[in-house]
């Protein structure tokens, strides 16, 4: 299970993402970041990495192949 879930590094999860995108063609995605018992700490560091680099990173390659 853990092989078809966006789970890993920055750029494991900008690539599981894009992988996923190409093949279901969403107009949306609903991502869940609470997996397990992470402390608050662990879980706005996460929220930081999706908004800073993982969300950027996939707009912009989407864009890319948009074009």
């Amino acid at each position: 299970m853990r092989q078809n879930l966006p789970v890993g590094s920055v750029n494991r999860v900008i690539d599981r993402l894009l992988e996923e995108m190409d093949i279901l063609k969403p107009d949306q995605i609903a991502i869940q970041t609470q997996l397990g018992d992470f402390d608050q700490q662990t879980m706005l560091r996460q929220i930081e990495l999706w908004g800073d680099k993982i969300i950027p990173a996939v707009g912009k390659s989407l864009a890319h192949r948009a074009a």
